[in-house]
């Protein structure tokens, strides 16, 4: 089964509220938390040892929680964090077959962001970047999860082709649009845009315009002609120039512009519904 869900709307957090429901009524029993990449499983762990579920216990606390450094848990473990390239390697390059991992180990695999799992990650180690190539890496991705007989659930954000082969259409998709409706996420494009008059203009030189250069070790100021014309990005050139004063005016108006959104910014709070960040750029 595939969940697809926008870029942070809480896939993770979903996950949790799914695997407490899941446990408590023992219809699972022992569940993988695969993700693709240690850094991932290191952030996972974080959410389930601080999100708090019933009486202010957190996950870890109620169902206990092996991680990353745990290569093979204990038949009692209820849920396990592994990453694909550990399973590749207990399953597939196991000296002895004994070794390997029973298929009924898990009874459930939840795969995070299963659609980075076709990426070869270059944050890998050497060992994790052991595979020929993107075809090889692909398959022992898929033959890893057919490998266990236990029910697949996939969360991703972008849908890829090989992700629906192996897991199939989303049964249930929340996308980005929807989460800027509900309030979750804000729009790409800010409601509101200061534009100054040099962003506008833009900062040029025509040729042979008389310039005054400074040198910079001296201080010294001479006179010269621009060779020919040239062109500053704004962006860039506020990074490197700080003006006190334009910074001054743009503040200025920030907090003006920005007082004048409060009101339907509070109102939104006395609802149930999450408020909106509004965002403002210039």
């Amino acid at each position: 089964m595939l969940l697809a869900m926008a870029t942070g709307t809480g896939k993770t957090k979903l996950a949790i509220a799914l695997l407490y429901r899941l446990l408590a009524t023992k219809r699972f029993r022992r569940i993988c938390f695969v993700v693709d990449r240690s850094a991932l499983g290191d952030q996972a762990a974080g959410e389930f040892t601080t999100t708090k579920i019933v009486s202010g216990k957190a996950f870890a606390d109620i169902f206990g929680l092996k991680k990353l450094a745990d290569v093979t848990p204990e038949s009692e473990t209820k849920v396990h964090i592994c990453t694909i390239q550990g399973l590749v390697k207990r399953v597939l390059y196991v000296g002895d077959s004994s070794e390997a991992p029973a298929v009924d180990q898990y009874d459930l695999m939840v795969v995070d962001e299963c659609h980075r799992g076709y990426l070869l990650d270059r944050e890998m180690s050497d060992a994790e970047l052991s595979f020929r190539g993107q075809e090889d890496y692909i398959s022992k991705y898929r033959r890893v999860l057919e490998y266990f007989d236990a029910v697949k659930v996939g969360l991703m954000a972008t849908p890829a082709l090989h992700t629906t082969e192996i897991f199939g259409d989303p049964i249930f998709t929340y996308s980005y649009r929807q989460a800027v409706i509900d309030g979750y996420l804000i729009d790409h494009e800010p409601p509101v845009r200061i534009e100054t008059a040099l962003a506008r203009a833009g900062i040029v030189f025509e040729k042979d315009k008389q310039l005054d250069l400074m040198n910079t070790k001296t201080g010294e100021i001479n006179l010269a002609h621009a060779p020919d014309e040239i062109r500053f990005e704004v962006e860039q050139f506020n990074k490197r120039v700080v003006t006190t004063e334009f910074n001054r005016v743009v503040a200025e108006e920030l907090v003006q512009t920005t007082s004048i959104l409060q009101l339907p910014v509070l109102e939104r709070r006395s609802s149930s519904r999450r408020p909106m960040p509004m965002p403002i750029s210039w």
